[in-house]
């Protein structure tokens, strides 16, 4: 799907040499690309995204709200949970409309208020034209039967835009690269350096033992698992895309310094992939490292170059930070999140984080999630109430062992569940069952087909 929109200024907005004078803000976003694959120096495969980590600061414990495209995308957008933006799947799932709400104040709609132009380029994800995000410019691009070179267009558009671009007004501009999400396909110029980067996760051979059945039996069906070989395969072709795509990266980042104004840049991925932890393949269902961990990287002129921030981060709070970095002043509506640590705010970091899952390709699996700088707890619900994981990060930073049904760590799981059962009422959670309700599914559109016998809420 292709939609054009025009860059006309929206009528009112405000003007003069204060707006002028603020940075042009650039959100990069890959999809599915794990945190794990930043070669952290090595220029062999990301030399720009490395580029970019050398003059801004890399997040080493940064997470997505969701490790699904749509729900993660809609809190990029908003600043809200997806069940605060009523985005808990991807659009048509299970009969859910999916779509990110109108009522909703987006961080286009931010900027835009400020004077600057803004313009979406690529991937969207929500099913409708980007102008209902708040975007007065743009192309969207659906994948189509190659992700390289789809990836390459949106490239070109964003730097046609970029060069054409009234060199005194500022822009917020987000570019949104379909790689490295599958059907994976091997980019033939990266290749064998790809392969000579592979390597098998330490937790490729978990029994999953104590963990919930679910995903044993999602390790068994045809599409959940892995052979060595085949991850190795499977793998070079991922870093492989992952390479391809951080050349369109540094092709963007150059036609924006050629405007020679300040900049912002966010660079990050709305969620991971398992590419063989624990044996597994792909996303959503599964509460690991591997899937809710995300690249972020973010450059600016308050940032000094180089750094390297440890603390906790969910990218809820990321679209606030971009505002702040700009001088740009947050929604009124929008509810009171910190900045990503050390950056607009100069603290550590929240101490802990929450992230949340419902449904996915997989299946009806719902649990919230609590992480706190040493522990992460997981607790299901619906028809999986009862489950529970509970994973010490220091000690086993694999996730090998859940110990949510270990004596010794009952008191910290009792806590943890409190904790994250808090936070899901403060923030205006439901019952499972309403999600499930027309009310919520449809939001006043029409249904949308699904046939997926593996989704079978009860």
């Amino acid at each position: 799907m292709t939609t054009e929109h025009g860059a006309d200024a929206a009528p009112g907005s405000p003007s003069g040499s204060a707006a002028n004078r603020r940075p042009d803000v650039v959100l990069l976003i890959c999809d599915q690309m794990q945190a794990q694959r930043l070669s952290w120096g090595d220029p062999s495969l990301t030399p720009n995204i490395d580029g970019l980590a050398a003059r801004g600061a890399t997040f080493d414990r940064a997470y997505c709200s969701s490790a699904q495209c749509t729900p993660s995308r809609a809190s990029l957008q908003t600043g809200l949970y997806p069940h605060e933006a009523g985005v808990m799947v991807i659009y048509g799932f299970g009969g859910h409309t999916g779509h990110l709400d109108d009522r909703h104040t987006t961080i286009a709609h931010a900027f835009s208020e400020a004077g600057y132009s803004t313009a979406l380029f690529g991937k969207s994800h929500f099913g409708y034209p980007i102008d209902r995000l708040g975007y007065d410019g743009g192309v969207e691009r659906g994948a189509g039967s190659s992700m390289a070179k789809v990836d390459r267009q949106i490239s070109d558009d964003a730097i046609e835009y970029v060069a054409d671009h009234d060199p005194d007004r500022p822009m917020f501009l987000v570019v949104s690269w379909h790689q490295p999400h599958p059907p994976f396909e091997p980019v033939e110029e990266y290749l064998e350096r790809a392969r000579d980067a592979v390597e098998i996760p330490a937790s490729f051979d978990d029994d999953l033992a104590g963990r919930p059945l679910y995903q044993t039996a999602r390790r068994s069906h045809r599409e959940g698992s892995y052979t060595e070989e085949g991850l190795r395969e499977e793998q070079a072709e991922y870093l492989s895309m992952i390479a391809a795509m951080d050349h369109e990266v540094g092709r963007v980042l150059d036609a924006v310094a050629a405007r020679e104004r300040e900049s912002v840049v966010a660079f990050t991925s709305d969620h991971g992939d398992m590419m063989g932890g624990h044996g597994l393949r792909l996303k959503g269902t599964f509460p690991y490292e591997e899937l809710f961990r995300v690249p972020l990287i973010i450059s600016a002129p308050q940032i000094t170059p180089g750094t390297r921030v440890d603390g906790l981060t969910v990218n809820v709070e990321l679209p606030g930070t971009l505002l702040d970095l700009a001088g740009v002043q947050r929604p009124e509506v929008w509810p009171d999140r910190p900045s990503v640590p050390s950056v607009a705010g100069g603290g550590a970091g929240p101490e802990q984080i929450f992230m949340e899952h419902y449904g996915s390709y997989w299946g009806f699996h719902p649990f919230r999630m609590v992480r706190t700088d040493r522990y992460k707890y997981v607790r299901h619900y619906g028809p999986g109430e009862g489950d529970a994981e509970l994973y010490d990060l220091v000690a086993d930073p694999h996730e090998m062992v859940n110990r949510a049904y270990d004596p010794d760590f009952r008191p910290i799981r009792d806590d943890l569940h409190e904790r994250v059962d808090t936070w899901w009422e403060q923030t205006g959670g439901r019952d499972w069952k309403y999600y499930e309700s027309d009310e919520f599914r449809l939001g006043g559109a029409d249904t949308l087909s699904w046939d997926n016998e593996l989704w079978a809420p009860t």
